[in-house]
């Protein structure tokens, strides 16, 4: 036995001597770089992606099993383009702990991490392929005793891991989403984490620069928290979160952004929660709405949403913001002190929100909710409210509408089935100094039609106003509407501002008292002439939010009016889609006419009109649009208008198109053309006689000239305008263009020449006296601003014998000076009670006859 014992011990030294000695050879000999083709083809071969090491391989196998490799790649899927690669990157695992289905690993070690993440239209990331793989999948191509292994451990292992800690330095991460036009990249990333194991709380610590310029970013992140990880039951938790983000974001600049609270999802219960949390932002909007010195913040003390019983139960939630927008102060504000719904049972407080902009304009408006009752699937909300009011001057719109709300979850559809409420407008300068309208309805969400409609009724100026809509796609990026507007009558004026009278434009503040003198601005004249006052700012133009619609409607309206002018069987089609809104269709009734046109206007500023005016009678009209009586006949038009700018003052100056008009058998009110050119030769030849008789003024409102046609064509480019023709033909005078003939839109001001030309053929009974104007052609300027317009007549170009031999006889003198000229229009209203004449120097009437022919032709005009 012991001759036996000897042997066997001595073959287990054996043994064992040869296995260390064959250990110390495969560790003296084994060179891991040695794999680097084998690993990449495996990996090109499950994948499709190239692997690429371009360091060495460092390996360790006792007491731990260390790994250190550096300068590695992978590809895209079937491209060389890199998808993630690291500079160096080492860790080591202890060998022990593997027995005992544990991965115990030392601290790890990241250096240069590069990611270039995308997402494809189709919201498939570029690194979908390595999550689709299935365990079933890869245990087909394992031995069986690997698959079976591998099928073990997903039916369910306790393996676990245990990481030291995390240390990741010079990270980066491009981001790019090609569905939503998102770049971003995550630059200088350094992350540090404490011992992670598995459902263990463990610190984390996360910095970054974040940079991109589509949209603009350039901010800073810093983040703290105390997560817990358990992927086995789908389990993660973020406790004592802490986390800063300072600079630019899109739209938000100079912003500081600060979370903090608890966070936690049970991934198989279905279950999230969050604990006093805090969400803060400070900072400035940018862009078409711009929003300075937002001050925003969101807090709730308790969420609880369990999906898989369906509870929901929130408590002490507040959103509150302030802010500037322009010359607007913002503010809003929303309430849900306790809500709780479950399968049994919903209640709730009631929830408020307000929302209030504070300017020249100011906008309130208050929400409300109260009554919940019923459960989960089906719960109800006895009177959700809506309460607005627009303040504009003295003008005050208001809107207020109630109704029950009700949602059932299992169908996914909800209403506003029992809408309520009153519209009106409350203004002194109304008739009755104010005025509402009921209405009524309904408003249907249908989530598995993808459906919203509405059905909405008023009565309007006493006649019935119906609206209908229907969109669908809602989850789509473009939804769509379609509507109509049926409506009797409509009077704007009781919603549009009261347009400021001349009058009032003109009385001086103080309610028209006159300000006491200041003896130092009669001293220093220049001084006050040097500071005029401050330019108003622009008027500005957006219409940006038409990008990302998609409507389209039909408008009746029957009697429809605008301030004084009064439209009947208005009809149109309207359609906004990628950014540009079409009037492709606009007809109606006009003073015994009719008008038909298109219109169109897009989001980048640009504006089209295009009118036609047929058979209207223009007498009416006229007095309707410009309060006076200026012209009578039957009357065309035809506009056709371009314009693109961000204010109206670049609108105006960017105007082109033309606009022509036509006007037969009318005649232009205020002026006798028969008795005032019997006045202006009868005042011509007693001139010439030496008698001074004054020639009566030719403005009188019962006085009329009428005309066989008048034709007109102003074209328009970069809002200049040029009279390009002009015609009127009467028995007794033709009146055509001159040069100048410009328009100025911008500067509303003008510099006309018109040709004023006495006909061939006189009528009986005046052929005698106006024989010394026969062949005449009297040039006319009108030039200076359009509200006040300055006269002037030619006389050195009248080719006139009469007036020639006038001239050449010293009249010439007594023809300058604007104080003459000024004689010619009517008098002006004093500007103030006891106020001089405004030409207290000019000759008394009667003095001067060729002063008093130049009235007389300037009154051919009716001016």
């Amino acid at each position: 036995m012991n001759v036996w014992l000897k042997r066997v011990l001595f073959s287990l030294v054996v043994a064992l001597l040869l296995a260390v000695v064959g250990l110390a050879i495969f560790l003296l000999t084994f060179n891991p770089n040695a794999y680097k083709s084998r690993l990449e083809s495996f990996v090109f071969e499950r994948t499709a992606r190239t692997l690429t090491i371009g360091g060495d391989i460092g390996l360790s196998l006792f007491p731990r099993i260390g790994l250190s490799v550096s300068d590695v790649s992978l590809s895209e899927r079937d491209a060389p383009d890199t998808f993630v690669s690291v500079d160096s990157a080492r860790f080591a695992v202890a060998i022990w702990p593997l027995l005992s289905n544990r991965l115990v690993v030392d601290h790890v070690a990241v250096t240069g991490l590069k990611a270039y993440v995308v997402r494809d239209a189709q919201g498939r990331f570029n690194f979908s392929d390595l999550l689709d793989a299935r365990t079933a999948s890869a245990a087909a191509s394992m031995p069986a005793p690997m698959a079976a292994a591998a099928a073990v451990s997903g039916a369910g292992s306790d393996f676990n891991i245990d990481i030291a800690g995390l240390e990741l330095k010079s990270g980066r991460v491009q981001y790019v989403d090609q569905r939503d036009g998102l770049s971003t990249v995550f630059d200088q990333i350094e992350a540090n984490t404490g011992r992670v194991t598995y459902d263990q709380p463990f610190d984390v610590s996360l910095k970054a620069a974040i940079t991109g310029n589509d949209p603009v970013q350039n901010a800073q992140l810093q983040a703290q928290a105390l997560l817990r990880l358990n992927p086995a039951v789908r389990g993660y938790s973020a406790q004592k979160i802490n986390v800063q983000l300072s600079g630019r974001l899109g739209n938000l600049d100079q912003s500081q952004a600060t979370l903090r609270g608890n966070l936690a999802y049970d991934g198989e219960a279905r279950h999230f929660s969050a604990d006093n949390l805090e969400l803060a932002l400070n900072g400035n909007i940018v862009g078409a709405h711009p929003i300075q010195g937002l001050k925003a913040s969101l807090t709730a003390a308790q969420l609880r949403l369990d999906q898989r019983n369906t509870a929901l139960k929130i408590d002490k939630l507040a959103l509150r913001a302030v802010g500037q927008d322009r010359k607007r102060a913002l503010d809003l504000a929303l309430d849900a002190p306790a809500l709780a719904i479950s399968p049994d049972s919903a209640q709730a407080d009631p929830v408020t929100g307000t929302l209030k902009w504070t300017g020249d304009d100011t906008l309130a408006v208050s929400l409300g909710l109260e009554g919940l009752s019923g459960n989960a699937n089906e719960w109800q909300f006895r009177a959700a409210s809506l309460d607005g009011a627009l303040t504009q001057g003295e003008r005050l719109l208001h809107l207020k509408l109630t109704s029950p709300l009700a949602w059932n979850m299992s169908l996914r559809k909800g209403a506003l089935n029992a809408i309520k409420g009153d519209m009106g407008v409350r203004d002194r300068a109304l008739p009755s100094g104010s005025y509402e309208f009921p209405m009524i309805g309904s408003v249907h969400l249908d989530l598995v039609q993808d459906l919203l409609s509405a059905d909405l009724s008023a009565v309007i100026d006493g006649g019935q106003a119906v609206f209908k809509s229907q969109t669908t796609g809602l989850t789509a990026p473009q939804p769509q509407t379609r509507f109509t507007l049926n409506t009797e009558k409509l009077d704007l004026n009781r919603w549009l501002p009261v347009p400021p009278s001349a009058g009032a434009a003109a009385k001086p503040a103080g309610g028209g008292k006159e300000a006491p003198k200041d003896k130092a601005a009669d001293k220093a004249p220049e001084q006050a002439a040097a500071a005029p006052p401050p330019a108003p700012a622009p008027t500005p133009v957006d219409l940006s939010f038409l990008r990302g619609l998609d409507i389209e409607g039909d408008v009746k309206i029957g009697d429809l009016r605008v301030r004084n002018v009064q439209l009947t069987g208005v009809g149109l089609q309207a359609r906004v889609q990628k950014g540009a809104l079409a009037v492709s269709r606009l007809a109606a009734g006009l003073y015994e006419g009719t008008l038909t046109g298109q219109f169109n206007a897009a989001a980048d500023q640009t504006f089209g009109l295009k009118l036609n005016l047929d058979k209207i009678a223009v007498a009416p009209l006229i007095q309707a649009a410009a309060g006076m009586s200026l012209l009578s006949g039957r009357g065309a038009a035809q506009i056709d208008l371009r314009a693109q700018g961000a204010t109206v003052d670049e609108l105006q100056r960017s105007l082109a198109g033309r606009a022509a008009l036509q006007v037969r058998d009318g005649a232009v009110q205020g002026v006798d053309a028969a008795r005032t050119l019997a006045e202006v030769a009868a005042a011509l030849g007693n001139v010439l006689k030496g008698r001074l008789d004054a020639v009566a003024s030719p403005f009188d409102s019962r006085r009329s000239t009428a005309f066989s046609s008048l034709d007109a064509r102003l074209d328009l480019k970069d809002g200049q305008g040029t009279l390009s023709k002009l015609s009127l033909v009467s028995d007794l005078v033709k009146l055509s263009e001159g040069k100048p003939a410009r328009i100025d839109v911008p500067g509303r001001t003008l510099d006309l020449v018109l040709q004023a030309q006495v006909a061939a053929r006189l009528p009986k009974g005046l052929d005698a006296a106006l024989t010394p104007l026969l062949g005449s052609t009297i040039p006319i300027r009108i030039r200076g601003a359009w509200d006040r317009p300055e006269y002037d007549v030619d006389w050195s170009n009248i080719r006139n014998p009469s007036i020639q031999r006038a001239l050449k006889s010293g009249l010439m003198d007594l023809l300058q000076g604007r104080d003459l000229i000024d004689q010619a229009l009517p008098a002006p209203e004093p500007e103030a009670a006891g106020a001089a004449p405004r030409n207290s120097a000019a000759p008394a009437a009667g003095a001067d006859p060729v002063e008093r022919i130049g009235k007389a032709l300037k009154g051919l005009l009716g001016q």
